[in-house]
């Protein structure tokens, strides 16, 4: 994407992926061999107390069951460390994977439903993937087209932004007249906010956000060829579940049905949700006359995914760019209001209404989950972070993980409910 990011020499990405890798050759024994090591002494601590269970006088048996407990606990918290390690230093290989997952399994009823009016699903999945591609490819380019305007790369004239011409430096320029009229803020205060809108980079932030063209693109046919071979590795997958599971096949598939069902319904259900607050966001701001108001209801649409943090950067945004550009606080005040309502309708009272069921997770467990998935992956942890949290659950809640997957969610199961 022009004017996101400098020119890169040649080999730097692969460079900079070169040094985490070899880090991780180099480390990940060590780990193994640790865990392996805590693994093995907790296992030889458990069959000494089975087998000399008769032999030892009650205090030594709760002292030795305390140290296995112990030697369990220390091997969960080494285990999830070096997992959320391991995702970390893989993101690149990971993200699109878990991407391509979720979007056949979004599809995977259009699929179903296309085969019971005979079109076969080969054809079916040709068809989808070349749709997703252009989809994703034109609301790329405009997105860049908009992000090329507003960083003052194109020029706009002023009838097409409603008489008028702004761009980022206008935007700052704006906010930091606001800044001087305040007569409450000291001198001090006022150099601060002064120095935080001048420093914030904006390219910064969208190549965080969306990167570069090339990566976009290369990122998404990527995404789309593991979603072809998911779709053709789909039969196939369920009988290895099955045959790894043993006995416990059905329970397996259960669970995974169970992680695909809520899935499928959070994910259309945030789509149709985010889709209707980006076209009601997007009315407000032309009627407040706010500039790049596709821009902002794009990224409404998109920052809705992320919980919480998703929609106040994007009232955020829009709330700025609306004081800096107005000399009346009015307009900003009544977007501000506007993506408040909004949210508050859309986000607090119909879409729980709606995923009840399937989305059973405490509000504090999601927002940790956004900043911890965040910290992992990035931006595309944060639009993550509840699909993948509330699979983990699922699978927590069909094992011993059950005590855990309590925690993680909303409200207690029915049986206990019931029995308190």
């Amino acid at each position: 994407m022009p004017g996101v990011t400098g020119p890169q020499r040649p080999g730097s990405e692969l460079r900079r992926w070169a040094k985490p890798v070899s880090s991780f050759r180099e480390t990940f024994p060590t780990l193994v061999g640790f865990v392996g090591g805590a693994a093995l002494g907790a296992r030889l601590s458990l069959g000494i107390l089975r087998a000399t269970r008769p032999a030892i006088d009650p205090g030594t048996l709760r002292f030795m069951a305390s140290t296995v407990r112990l030697h369990t606990i220390c091997l969960v918290i080494i285990a999830t460390v070096l997992v959320g390690w391991v995702l970390h230093v893989g993101a690149a290989i990971l993200q699109p994977l878990v991407i391509a997952a979720l979007l056949a399994n979004v599809l995977q009823p259009l699929v179903r439903l296309l085969a019971k009016l005979r079109v076969p699903a080969p054809v079916t999945i040709v068809i989808l993937s070349v749709l997703l591609f252009w989809s994703f490819f034109r609301i790329g380019s405009l997105l860049q087209d908009n992000i090329s305007v507003l960083l003052g790369e194109v020029p706009v004239p002023a009838e097409e932004e409603g008489g008028v011409v702004t761009s980022w430096n206008r935007v700052v320029t704006g906010l930091t007249d606001v800044i001087d009229r305040q007569r409450l803020l000291s001198e001090e205060a006022k150099r601060a906010l002064h120095r935080g809108v001048r420093e914030f980079d904006v390219q910064a932030a969208v190549a965080g956000l969306i990167g570069t063209g090339i990566t976009f693109t290369r990122s998404l046919v990527v995404v789309l060829i593991y979603m072809i071979f998911l779709f053709a590795e789909k039969s196939v997958f369920q009988e290895k579940v099955k045959y790894i599971a043993g006995s416990r096949g059905a329970t397996a598939m259960e669970t995974v049905g169970q992680i695909s069902q809520n899935v499928q319904r959070y994910l259309s259900v945030k789509t149709l949700v985010s889709l209707a607050t980006g076209v009601v966001c997007y009315w407000l701001l032309v009627a407040t006359r706010v500039p790049f108001a596709l821009l902002f209801a794009l990224l409404t649409f998109a920052l809705n995914y992320v919980p919480t943090f998703g929609s106040i950067i994007a009232g955020l945004l829009a709330t700025l760019t609306a004081l800096a550009v107005h000399e009346s606080y009015v307009p900003a005040a009544f977007v501000a209001s506007g993506y408040a309502g909004v949210n508050v309708v859309f986000g607090t009272f119909l879409e729980p209404r709606i995923l009840s069921r399937e989305l059973n997770l405490s509000p504090l467990v999601i927002i940790i989950s956004v900043v911890v998935w965040a910290q992992l992956w990035g931006a595309p942890g944060a639009f993550l972070a509840v699909p993948l949290t509330s699979a983990l659950q699922i699978v927590l809640a069909s094992g011993r993980g059950r005590p855990v997957a309590v925690i993680l969610s909303g409200r207690l199961p029915r049986e206990d409910t019931s029995a308190a």
